[in-house]
């Protein structure tokens, strides 16, 4: 069984050890003009390489650089294209995190790619795979504030061209893995026509890296089967103990790759390596186990890092049982 593991998107940036608080020190000192941006940067070099490491030492088969740099799941990209202004913070969905809302001020462009070297410096720091995760163009839109287009329609597809851009240069430097985040849509389903159209242009003649879809902060009862249409080749959502799109995916085969997300990244409690191991067991039902993802239902940022790195173990832990159960 080639069942491998991945976390969902960004790690902890700050620990429970002195040591793993220095780029909270250091965002201070940035703020204060103690320190230079570029003293920032290595800071933030050194965390992202703690994050990769201690995502291996996990016994993660697919890693992220563990978003490191992001401020919020908006800002990063929104203030690399042209055309956007950020604003006030609002919350992000139904969490305890806030994001800078991205304001529409004229035609959005973008100019030059924004994580590949992110990428370039995290697989040269890794021994394992890493995945670029962005946040896509149809969340992008709904968050922030149109003050240029006319409809809302011509906002998406522009933003989804940019996000085609960025994935296109992802491949050509040689990322094979990338996962796009859109929660949005689980909020507004009534868009999934919009949606599906957005994607044929952020997918149109891209085929180097394999693409993930990741549906959080919701379920898919509504969506699912239509969701299997979007051109990418891997689902991933949220499978937590009696969470509801254990039942929606019953309703129909499921012909893609999956990624399921079914250790809760928002509940420091842990869950049973037993009870995984029997999920993983369920889902073979499904979807072919060969081809899954285990991962945490959401970015790890919402727990401090030392259950972070429990989470992960447990992921990997129960892999590693499912594994050794499917040689012997």
């Amino acid at each position: 069984m080639a069942l491998e593991t991945t976390l969902a998107g960004a790690y902890p940036k700050i620990g429970d050890s002195t040591e793993e608080q220095k780029l909270r020190r250091a965002l201070h000192q940035f703020d204060k003009g103690e320190i230079s941006e570029e003293d920032l940067d290595l800071i933030k070099n050194g965390v992202t390489e703690e994050a990769i490491r201690q995502q291996i030492e996990a016994g993660l088969d697919v890693v992220t650089d563990g978003l490191i740099r992001w401020d919020d799941p908006l800002t990063y990209l929104c203030r690399n294209i042209t055309g956007f202004e950020t604003s006030g913070l609002l919350r992000y969905f139904d969490t305890n995190t806030f994001y800078r809302q991205p304001i529409v001020e004229s035609r959005l462009e973008w100019i030059k790619p924004i994580l590949v070297s992110d990428y370039q410096f995290a697989q040269a720091k890794s021994t394992k795979p890493v995945k670029a995760v962005l946040t896509g163009p149809y969340t992008i839109a709904k968050l922030s504030r149109n003050r240029f287009y006319r409809e809302f329609k011509q906002l998406a597809f522009d933003l989804a061209h940019i996000i085609h851009k960025e994935v296109e240069a992802l491949e050509a430097a040689g990322c094979r893995y990338i996962q796009l985040d859109e929660p949005a849509i689980l909020n507004h389903k009534h868009d999934f026509n919009l949606f599906l159209q957005m994607y044929e242009i952020v997918a149109a003649q891209l085929s180097k890296a394999e693409k993930t879809l990741q549906l959080n902060f919701g379920n898919l009862e509504g969506l699912y089967p239509k969701v299997l249409n979007i051109p990418v080749e891997r689902l991933g959502f949220e499978l937590t103990k009696n969470h509801k799109n254990w039942d929606v995916i019953k309703s129909a085969p499921f012909t893609k790759k999956m990624m399921a997300g079914v250790v809760d990244a928002r509940n420091t409690k842990m869950e049973s390596e037993n009870d995984l191991v029997q999920a993983v067991h369920q889902l073979g039902e499904y979807t072919s186990l060969e081809q899954l993802w285990l991962s945490t239902s959401h970015s790890l940022e919402f727990l401090p890092r030392s259950n972070a790195r429990k989470k992960l173990e447990l992921l990997a832990s129960a892999a590693k049982q499912l594994r050794g159960a499917s040689v012997s």
